[in-house]
């Protein structure tokens, strides 16, 4: 596992700063409603280069972004572009520039969304959760029939219907199309699952290392009321059962932040491909773990906080909202512990 490098966490510094300059949950604080795009801050952080690492090969400084931008909750579609180039980028996109979301996700939060119909150059069919849908111009799905391909759709041609989801800063949609021309990307067959394995690879490190960030900031956040809050004359921060509640939070932080280096680490030595089923396996694991420590993380700083979590003037409600359903997205622990036991038992035993 590599660690980041000086001149990577003066990059995520940069980012850091910017979010707190343009205080990212403004706009979401001001009315229970999802987000609108605050467009001086994602333009700030285009133009520092937030999408340059993963147009490079850098998976590592790409996730790093996203821990940063995650413990800020800030609303901006750094997740749905991310995902989106990757897969322009490894399905032979002749313009990977576009902005473009993905719909692969299914009900089951993972990359399971139904394929759509394709004939003579028409596309049906719906694409139940995708993300970011009123801000891209394209979305990136999959064809099924004879033999499956990518495609690349403008949502100009789709029926749009907003979701209401928990988690207000990052809004979804459903996709209802009914023969939209399509633009069909050059990856087939055996290659378009390679593809799709990748995707789904990179997409899930970037995604957990947001949680990460939102973990992080619950921590920090915890960590300071429990020092102010006092009771019976005392600062809650000196009871035994807050102290281990809170180094517990401090364990699932820095080994889900340690779990996330080694899958960016190993998404990004393109050079090392000869067991992509140890990958997938490393994917699983650590999606899975970040899944269930998200959510602990959460719950453990709203019992900490007590009422005054529950407010809505208080952010923490939104870094559990985004924790909780970003245990689903990728696909939820219970599925990924089925796929590590699937890959186990595939496994020679030992004579």
């Amino acid at each position: 596992m590599r660690l980041p490098t000086t001149e990577q966490r003066d990059f995520v510094s940069t980012v850091e700063a910017i979010a707190a300059k343009h205080d990212p949950l403004r706009g979401v604080r001001a009315a229970a409603a999802s987000r609108q795009l605050d467009e001086a801050l994602w333009q700030a952080l285009v133009d520092a280069g937030v999408l340059e690492p993963l147009r490079e090969g850098d998976v590592l400084t790409a996730c790093l972004v996203a821990e940063a931008l995650g413990k800020s909750a800030a609303p901006v579609p750094y997740l749905s572009r991310s995902v989106a180039q990757e897969s322009l980028s490894v399905m032979g996109a002749d313009d990977p520039e576009v902005w473009a979301t993905f719909g692969f996700l299914g009900a089951d939060g993972g990359c399971t969304a139904r394929s759509l119909d394709e004939r003579e150059g028409r596309v049906d069919g719906v694409l139940p959760f995708v993300p970011d849908a009123d801000l891209a111009q394209a979305v990136v799905a999959v064809v099924r029939g004879d033999r499956p391909c990518a495609v690349v759709l403008d949502i100009a041609d789709a029926k749009r219907t907003p979701l209401r989801t928990l988690d207000l800063t990052q809004p979804m949609s459903s996709l209802e199309f009914g023969g939209a021309a399509a633009t069909v990307l050059s990856v087939a067959g055996t290659e378009l699952v390679a593809a799709m394995n990748r995707v789904q690879a990179v997409g899930t490190a970037i995604h957990c290392a947001g949680l990460v960030g939102a973990m992080s900031w619950l921590l920090e956040t915890t960590v300071t009321y429990a020092g102010q809050r006092v009771q019976f004359g005392q600062a809650i921060a000196t009871r035994q059962a807050v102290k281990h509640s809170c180094a517990e939070m401090l364990a699932e932080v820095e080994s889900s932040r340690a779990m996330v280096l080694e899958l960016a680490d190993a998404l990004g030595d393109e050079g090392n491909d000869n067991d992509a089923h140890a990958r997938e396996l490393l994917v699983s694991t650590v999606k899975a773990f970040v899944s269930d420590a998200a959510q602990d993380c959460a719950s453990r700083a709203f019992q900490l906080h007590g009422g005054i979590g529950f407010t809505w003037e208080h952010d923490l409600h939104h870094y559990f909202k985004r924790c909780v359903t970003g245990a689903t997205l990728f696909g939820t622990a219970t599925s990924h512990r089925a796929r590590i036991a699937r890959y186990l038992r595939a496994l020679p035993t030992a004579q």
